[in-house]
C-alpha cells in the first residue's frame, strides 16, 4: 500500500455537516443538478463512497455515474475503455454503473487513479417509474 501524505475528504455529490449526509435527488440524465467539478492537482487517488437509496416502490433501478477530466478546468474528457481483439483496441465512453437495491438504501465504494488537475462527476438513475432515488458520494483524495 503506498502511503500519502495528504488525504482529503471531498464531497462529491450532496453535502455533509459533521456526519449528517445529504443526498440529492437523481435525474433521468446528466444534468448540472447532480455534477461536481473538484481541483484534484496533487493528488494520485481519489476514492468515491457512494450511497444510492432507490425510490419507494422501485425495482431494479440503477444509479450511474460519469467520471470526466480535464488539463484546464473547462475542457473535459470522459474516461474510457479498452476491449482488445485480434491486436484491435476499441476505445469507448466509461461510465460505472451501480445496480442498488430494491426500495432501499445501498452502498458501494470505488477507488481510481487519478493524474489530472480536475476531475468532474456527474449521476443519473435509470430504470424509474415513478419514484427517483437519491444519491450522496463522498471520499477523500490522496496524494504527496
Amino acid at each position: 500500500m503506498l502511503y500519502y501524505n495528504r488525504l482529503d475528504p471531498v464531497v462529491w455529490v450532496g453535502s455533509k455537516s459533521g456526519t449528517t449526509r445529504t443526498s440529492v435527488a437523481l435525474p433521468t440524465s446528466y444534468d448540472t443538478t447532480v455534477t461536481k467539478t473538484v481541483k484534484t492537482t496533487g493528488y494520485a487517488v481519489a476514492v468515491f463512497d457512494i450511497l444510492y437509496t432507490m425510490g419507494a416502490a422501485e425495482t431494479a433501478n440503477s444509479i450511474e455515474i460519469k467520471i470526466e477530466d480535464s488539463v484546464d478546468g473547462t475542457n473535459f474528457y470522459r474516461l474510457s475503455n479498452e476491449a482488445a481483439s485480434a491486436g484491435t483496441s476499441t476505445i469507448t465512453a466509461r461510465e460505472f454503473t451501480f445496480v442498488g437495491t430494491n426500495a432501499a438504501a445501498a452502498t458501494v465504494s470505488y477507488r481510481l487513479d487519478i493524474s489530472y488537475p480536475y476531475l468532474k462527476v456527474s449521476a443519473k438513475e435509470t430504470g424509474v417509474i415513478t419514484n427517483a432515488g437519491t444519491v450522496f458520494i463522498e471520499g477523500i483524495l490522496a496524494g504527496n
